[in-house]
């Protein structure tokens, strides 16, 4: 039987408090800017009134709103570890190493659990489209002059998550779908990165996918593109300049389930101890800092400070939050939304649309804001479960 360390342990039982998090992130950052508009952190600075409390107070929720823009770091290293826990459990234990890997069985697999969800959310986005049109705005303003065969290829594109590659149906339906696409080029050269662990180390996959990642992003960032082509090929629409995120969670599966192979190997147990050790948290908070500081610099032109900063970024704010999330006395609230997350996530987007349009009675823009995120962690959680039920029943019968 498998034994499994005390320090995997006590991830596993916090990441989907983590999870949690991020998807709050994600959709009070959204919202916030549908709502208000997507202030950079020199115009909220810029507005704010030193001798207002509340406009010190208003200032200061914006900012936190404006940080979760950063949610989707703690999902790309979330998944590279849950990912690599599960292969280790049936592949990559001393007891399983006889067992071969099958990279079919598990696209197969990693496929099967996020597109069901995926096409469904289609439906529920195409509902509201019908209903109110109002409540779907994201990629659809010429819907109506596009034509039924351009309507069909921009939907074939989101379904089958080619759209990441289609910057003219990137945002059709849902603006946050491309972390669809991105999810599920990870799955596809996850196999391929579990190769360069086993053959040539795992530390030489960190640095290596640390290295892809500058070289590429320096690449996108040096070539004459437009504004938008710049954002979305560093983002995420391709794989690679998020690689090295879900390279780091791989390695801090590795790290917590084999505790033999980090002593030989430095970046292994240097990432395992900036999670774990207590008196690092300074520093994962500082790395934090700096990469949201080089990130909302790159937004007023120095896009050259974009390169470095997602890496940062990841690396610091996970093991930062998960270190703050130890002593958090309310993990449970988020765990439940953590397990829901993903359900989230595919709505969150068309929902908190409707939401926003059917609360404009509610006198207080703040109580409004939390009733309307209130409602759509709901509504998502609802749509998994209600959809999971769906599927499971049908495949039964």
């Amino acid at each position: 039987m498998q034994t499994v360390s005390k320090e995997y342990h006590r991830l596993s039982q916090i990441l989907p408090a983590i999870k949690g998090l991020g998807i709050f992130m994600v959709l009070i950052y959204h919202l916030w800017g549908y709502s208000k508009g997507f202030f950079s952190f020199p115009e909220i600075i810029k507005q704010t009134n030193a001798s207002s409390l509340g406009s010190i107070v208003n200032s200061i929720l914006y900012f936190f709103c404006l940080l979760g823009q950063q949610g989707v770091h703690l999902f790309i290293i979330a998944s590279g570890f849950g990912l690599t826990a599960s292969w280790w459990r049936k592949y990559g234990a001393e007891a399983q190493q006889d067992r071969e890997f099958s990279s079919g069985n598990f696209w197969k697999h990693r496929l099967a659990r996020i597109f069901p969800l995926y096409w469904l959310a289609h439906a529920l986005a195409l509902l509201l489209l019908w209903i109110q049109p109002k409540w779907v705005p994201f990629g659809t303003g010429n819907l109506s002059n596009w034509g039924a065969i351009k309507v069909g290829v921009a939907l074939i594109a989101s379904l089958t998550t080619l759209r990441n590659f289609l910057f003219e149906y990137y945002y059709f339906l849902n603006g946050a779908w491309w972390y669809i696409g991105l999810a599920v080029q990870l799955y596809l050269v996850f196999p391929v990165l579990i190769w360069v662990g086993k053959r040539w180390g795992w530390s030489i996959l960190l640095t290596g996918t640390l290295l892809v990642t500058l070289v590429y992003r320096a690449t996108i960032v040096a070539l004459p593109l437009d504004e938008m082509a710049t954002d979305v090929l560093i983002r995420g629409a391709i794989f690679v300049p998020r690689v090295f995120e879900f390279a780091f969670g791989m390695i801090l599966a590795i790290a917590l389930l084999e505790p033999r192979i980090s002593t030989v190997e430095s970046c292994l147990n240097w990432s395992k101890n900036l999670l774990l050790s207590s008196r690092w948290i300074w520093l994962t908070g500082l790395i934090w800092l700096i990469g949201v500081a080089l990130y909302w610099t790159s937004a007023e032109g120095w896009m050259v400070l974009r390169i470095p900063s997602d890496q940062l970024i990841g690396v610091g704010e996970f093991c930062f939050i998960f270190q703050i999330l130890s002593f958090f006395p309310l993990k449970k609230w988020l765990n439940i939304v953590g397990n829901y997350s993903y359900g989230i996530y595919l709505t969150h987007s068309n929902t908190y649309i409707a939401f926003w349009i059917l609360l404009a009675k509610v006198p207080s823009y703040w109580l409004r804001f939390c009733l309307v995120s209130a409602l759509s962690c709901l509504f998502g959680g609802l749509f998994e479960l209600g959809c999971n039920w769906l599927l499971k029943h049908k495949i039964k019968t």
